[in-house]
């Protein structure tokens, strides 16, 4: 593999579990470097290389530390903050590019010594190579100090570790983040020729319905996800889904408004009568409506019925032009106390006050093109489904700092998957994700609906804690 980083260890004080690193970027291609990082999945990592026959080394096997999923799941069992407190050569502008080009001394190779055990010529290029090259000094601060103790000060080397997205709750937050790893169940609603599209619960949390491209209706019960009413919609083609506030009534309609609303009961499983339910998404309890998110604005269906035409991110950074090429996935999604809509377009997300339209916040998605959304009850955790190179994931981003909780794909690759239709249930317990595949003609093969519960695991699995 090839090497991105050097490291070289400052200091190290086990008394306090912390220790200082100085990180070197010694990768660099025509216009761009490996990225400096402060996730602590990189930490664990490099931690981890150097741990042959130490207790860290004892605990996490050599598989444990390439796999991806597990080092992003189980890295806060070991590393408890990361801090950089310098910087070198950075940001990457066009002329540290240029000075670098002229200037750059590479890191040295591992045949030489521990830096304290070198010859004075070989310590001065090592430090010349970090003066002129892309690189941070970072403070760590391990779980245990056994997690360092193989490490002493002088320590260097090179490495081919990178960073990925380590899980980073806050203290007691668990508690309340879905565990996008390890689904609760996977439901397969539809046949292999058809896909399923929108999906909601019921208000009180006991059902799930799912709708398909072709016009099914499936209503799960969601104490054992077994299946309770299933139903044929026919001219119904990818239908608007929608409960009736309160009841465990679901409705369905054209989506073209061009034939009449159907109701089903979910708890007989049979047609009912119920009042019209206007719109695309509501709040919880009806009170604001979407009729769609078209454009640079989303026209809000009010109590008094009439309609709002609300302007999206209006802010100087945006123009009509640039609104335009934001894309085409655009969803939104109420907090359960109807103060606050959360609207998708292209990387952002707006979060506006329906009563009168204020954009409140703007928060960014790191770059990554927003397929859909939903947000937890309370409004404090947005749910992303989320495009990025390769891969479809879910990201869960707290509301507060706007900073990733956990990140999880399901499936990678360039074909398998195709878009995310999320739902967070009103009781707070279950998200539910639908998964669409396609193969390499990008035709259709069916999908499930995975159901994620919240909550992830508050203590380590066996193999950590040893």
């Amino acid at each position: 593999m090839t090497d991105l980083y050097g490291v070289r260890v400052l200091a190290v004080d086990p008394p306090r579990r912390r220790i200082r690193l100085r990180v070197t970027v010694v990768y660099y291609d025509i216009g761009s470097h490996a990225p400096l990082t402060d996730d602590a999945s990189f930490f664990l990592r490099i931690f981890g290389e150097t741990a042959h026959g130490a207790p860290l080394g004892e605990v996490i096997t050599q598989d444990q530390r390439l796999d991806e999923a597990w080092v992003d799941a189980n890295t806060r069992w070991f590393i408890e903050s990361v801090e950089r407190i310098a910087t070198r050569n950075h940001p990457f502008t066009q002329e540290v590019e240029e000075w670098l080009d002229e200037n750059r001394v590479s890191f040295p190779w591992e045949e030489e010594p521990r830096f304290g055990e070198m010859t004075l010529e070989s310590a001065a290029a090592l430090l010349r190579s970090e003066e002129t090259s892309v690189g941070a000094d970072y403070e760590v601060v391990v779980t245990d100090s056994r997690w360092i103790a193989h490490l002493t000060v002088g320590d260097w080397w090179r490495t081919a570790s990178y960073s990925t997205c380590a899980d980073r709750p806050l203290a007691g937050e668990a508690a309340m983040i879905p565990d996008l790893r390890h689904p609760a169940a996977e439901l397969e609603p539809f046949s292999h020729e058809d896909a399923p599209r929108h999906l909601e619960f019921s208000d009180d949390g006991g059902f799930l319905a799912v709708t398909s491209d072709a016009g099914e209706l499936v209503v799960y019960e969601t104490t054992h996800w077994r299946e309770c009413l299933r139903a044929g919609c026919g001219d119904y083609i990818s239908p608007w889904l929608m409960w009736v506030p309160g009841e465990p009534v679901v409705t369905l309609r054209h989506h073209e408004g061009l034939l009449p609303q159907l109701a089903y009961d979910a708890v007989s499983g049979t047609p009912v009568e119920a009042p019209p339910q206007s719109g695309r998404l509501r709040s919880a309890t009806g009170q604001y409506r979407t009729e769609g998110v078209c454009g640079p604005a989303i026209t809000l269906l009010l109590p008094t019925g009439e309609e709002r035409i609300v302007p999206v991110g209006e802010d100087e950074a945006d123009d009509e032009a640039k609104l335009a090429d934001l894309g085409s996935y655009e969803a939104a999604a109420f907090s359960a106390d109807e103060s606050r809509v959360f609207l998708a377009r292209g990387t952002r997300v707006y979060v506006m006050a329906p009563a009168d339209g204020r954009i409140l916040e703007v928060i960014e998605n790191d770059e990554i093109e927003i397929r859909f959304l939903t947000v937890s009850p309370g409004g404090d955790y947005l749910a992303i489904s989320g495009e990025s190179p390769g891969m479809l994931e879910v990201i869960i981003r707290r509301v507060s700092d706007h900073q990733v909780v956990t990140r999880h794909a399901i499936g990678r690759g360039w074909y398998p998957l195709q878009t995310y239709e999320m739902a967070w249930s009103p009781d707070g317990r279950w998200l539910a994700a639908n998964l669409t595949s396609v193969n390499r003609d990008w035709e259709s093969e069916g999908g499930r609906t995975h159901i994620f519960r919240v909550g992830l695991p508050t203590e380590p699995a066996a193999p950590v804690s040893g």
